[in-house]
């Protein structure tokens, strides 16, 4: 039974975290060690600042750099974190659409291919599955359509870090990176079941 739900989008997985650890605590936690250095080259003196921090939290602890870590509902592409024009920090959503999800007057008029379906062996679901490029052969073509969610973070409660290293500064790490998800499944999950027609599903 899969823990996926129309409006969960994202999942921690902490206990693989620790089981997969080198450090004995936290395998994020090692990843982020070693990327320390590329903080002190953005030149800042003491801990980072909140959107800077969270940024950096959220990038290595999803891939392409760590993978097992925050869970991605099969369906959807990527969740990252970027600033937008203003220096503000945006979480994008990325979710494929299939033409069944396209309003019928919008919907390819050609036997055109779509994604074809992904089934995740790591979930075993078969309500969300994932999205895969079809196989292209000649008078075979695809058009393959999918939607950016875009979510301001201005009044989200990440708190900015108040250590520089060590076990305190992962710890701090990890709340960000659990805020990040509480708020993209409250606020995008709707809008993706939404979009999905999947309102109703628990």
């Amino acid at each position: 039974m899969s823990d996926w739900t129309s409006t969960t989008l994202l999942r921690i997985d902490e206990d693989t975290d620790r089981e997969r650890a080198t450090n004995g605590y936290s395998r994020y936690g090692v990843y982020l060690r070693d990327r320390m250095p590329e903080f002190n080259d953005l030149g800042f003196d003491g801990p980072m600042l909140r959107d800077d921090f969270a940024l950096a939290a959220w990038s290595i602890a999803t891939p392409p750099i760590l993978t097992g870590y925050v869970l991605l509902r099969p369906d959807l592409t990527s969740v990252k974190a970027h600033r937008d024009e203003n220096g503000h920090l945006v979480m994008q959503v990325t979710l494929p659409l299939r033409h069944t999800h396209l309003a019928p007057q919008g919907r390819p008029r050609h036997p055109w291919q779509d994604w074809a379906a992904g089934y995740s062996f790591a979930t075993r679901d078969d309500r969300y599955q994932g999205a895969d490029e079809p196989e292209i052969k000649p008078g075979r073509p695809a058009v393959l359509a999918s939607v950016d969610l875009l979510l301001p973070t201005q009044d989200w409660n990440l708190p900015a870090p108040q250590h520089t290293e060590g076990r305190a500064l992962v710890e701090e790490a990890k709340e960000v990176v659990h805020e990040i998800a509480r708020q993209v499944n409250i606020e995008a999950g709707p809008m993706v079941a939404q979009l999905l027609g999947d309102q109703n599903r628990g």
